[in-house]
């Protein structure tokens, strides 16, 4: 990543990122989430058994702080970048144009080192979630007599599942705000509204993920957190495949699968 960043294409896209104010992502975002974990708290002691159906929705608000803030700056350097006559240079020779999009997300992503940060903080909400089944755990074992085997199995899928959304949703969110950022920065016209079109756009999305999977997981005779989570990741990886199906479509690589696969496992492997 950090060679990337070095790249001259990086360096050149930097430089035009660094022009003029800009809202510092981190702070921002950790202020903002104070609210949020006093609503948390507040579901988990007034209605305890919905905090598990409500967790995703909180963590996607979460996401949309920080992912609304980079969609715009995505945007606006693709913008800048097609009025310059810069993609269209770079189209015809190699790495080609799905190279300065990923250079664009990389560099946006990686200023301040806000990713690492934001990375950092679900994965030390997903040790605190496994902390919490550890001692669900413990207290189902002494209550081995009142629980069966199958209601202690679903207790640790559905916790686990938990965990693993909350650091999944957050990776998962990032690569859709940045295809859509490529998407909006690269397809609508009207350099005004592309920023404000494309963060709407996501959050529609957001939204629709996990509705989505709650009524497939009703219409399946599945009403349970457990599988509601898991179509709800399942949904978002679907989306994920489409959104970078139609960039590379767009920029003629999808007739090259090999470099088409390379250009995916640098975007996920960066996020």
């Amino acid at each position: 990543m950090r060679r990337d960043t070095r790249h001259p294409v990086a360096r050149h896209l930097s430089r035009h990122l660094k022009a003029g104010w800009r809202l510092p992502i981190l702070p921002f975002s950790l202020f903002c989430a104070l609210p949020l974990l006093i609503l948390i708290a507040y579901t988990y002691h007034a209605i305890s058994d919905a905090i598990g159906w409500a967790l995703p929705l909180y963590l996607m608000l979460f996401s949309a702080l920080y992912c609304a803030v980079w969609i715009a700056r995505i945007v606006a350097l693709i913008s800048r970048q097609a009025r310059s006559g810069a993609l269209d240079e770079v189209s015809v020779i190699p790495p080609g144009r799905v190279f300065v999009y990923l250079t664009i997300c990389k560099v946006v992503l990686n200023e301040g080192d806000v990713l690492y940060w934001l990375g950092l903080l679900r994965r030390v909400l997903a040790g605190g979630v496994f902390l919490m089944l550890l001692m669900s755990l413990c207290i189902a074992a002494a209550l081995m007599d009142q629980l069966s085997p199958w209601e202690l199995a679903a207790v640790f899928l559905e916790l686990t599942l938990i965990a693993i959304v909350i650091q999944l949703e957050h990776t998962q969110s990032t690569l859709i705000a940045c295809l859509l950022a490529v998407l909006g920065g690269s397809r609508l016209r009207s350099s005004f509204d592309r920023p404000s079109i494309t963060v709407a756009v996501f959050l529609l999305l957001q939204v629709l993920s996990y509705s989505l999977a709650i009524g497939a997981a009703v219409a399946l005779g599945l009403p349970s957190l457990s599988h509601a989570l898991a179509l709800f990741l399942v949904a978002r990886e679907m989306l994920i495949m489409l959104l970078w199906r139609v960039i590379l479509r767009d920029a003629n690589e999808d007739a090259l699968p090999s470099r088409a696969l390379l250009w995916k496992d640098v975007l996920r492997r960066n996020v």
